[in-house]
């Protein structure tokens, strides 16, 4: 009973970690945007829209146009060179930080992922769900194998290409049935491994 209660609570507190970070962060900006927002606020004849003060919807709208240039601004090379010597050098190595960096990457760069295949990889007696991230030549295969509740988190592993099935599932399906734990993944999974079987 200790340990379920003692690994639950770690697990919150790393499932809230990069949560609390990123409210933080959208809370400190909306304080500064409010400085910018008050004088354009006095502006308008109105003080309040659908019950919400003209002033907080001023700067979260001034904060989603910050938001929208560096997006434009992380376009340019030279952007992207200046984030990636900052984060190598600062950021990468605030664990929280690399955490919060993997779970919205996920989600904020599908194009990252779109062309990820997933597979079943062989490993001796056992079968493992994984994506086929790039092949990289002699008949061999990198794969990302991702663990279970966090379909992010997981290990990287080069196989050759024969040890691979592939799955008729996207990033998003196998992603839900990490998070299960694999419950419901008979018809995904059990009938490539019958097909296999049956070669």
């Amino acid at each position: 009973m200790f340990r379920f209660l003692k690994t639950t609570i770690l697990g919150g507190v790393l499932f809230l970690v990069p949560i609390v970070i990123f409210l933080a962060v959208i809370g400190k900006a909306l304080q500064l945007t409010h400085a910018l927002a008050a004088p354009l606020a006095r502006l308008l004849p109105v003080a309040t829209v659908a019950g919400m003060a003209v002033v907080e919807l001023v700067a979260l709208g001034i904060l989603v146009l910050v938001c929208f240039a560096a997006g434009l601004a992380a376009r340019t090379a030279r952007a992207r060179k200046l984030v990636q010597s900052l984060e190598a050098n600062v950021l990468d190595k605030i664990p929280a930080y690399a955490l919060m960096k993997t779970k919205t990457g996920s989600i904020l760069a599908p194009e990252d992922t779109q062309n990820m295949q997933a597979v079943l990889v062989r490993f001796d007696d056992s079968w493992q769900v994984g994506f086929e991230v790039e092949k990289i030549g002699d008949g061999k295969s990198l794969l990302f194998l991702p663990g279970s509740p966090d379909p992010w988190s997981g290990s990287v592993c080069a196989v050759t290409t024969d040890r691979l099935q592939p799955l008729n599932l996207n990033i998003k399906e196998v992603g839900v049935l990490m998070k299960r734990l694999g419950r419901g993944s008979t018809g995904a999974l059990g009938d490539p491994l019958r097909d296999n079987q049956a070669r």
